[in-house]
């Protein structure tokens, strides 16, 4: 999986995720690209 920015100026960012019972799994959030930058840093 890998960071994906789309024409309409979204950005997609894979983050990892704790359930209640502690498993880990992958969700993708979509955000505008100054907010995916100012996480990132």
């Amino acid at each position: 999986m890998r960071d994906t920015t789309m024409t309409s100026g979204l950005v997609c960012t894979w983050v990892a995720v704790a359930d209640q019972a502690g498993r880990t799994h992958m969700e993708a959030r979509w955000s505008q690209p100054r907010a995916a930058a100012a996480r990132a840093a």
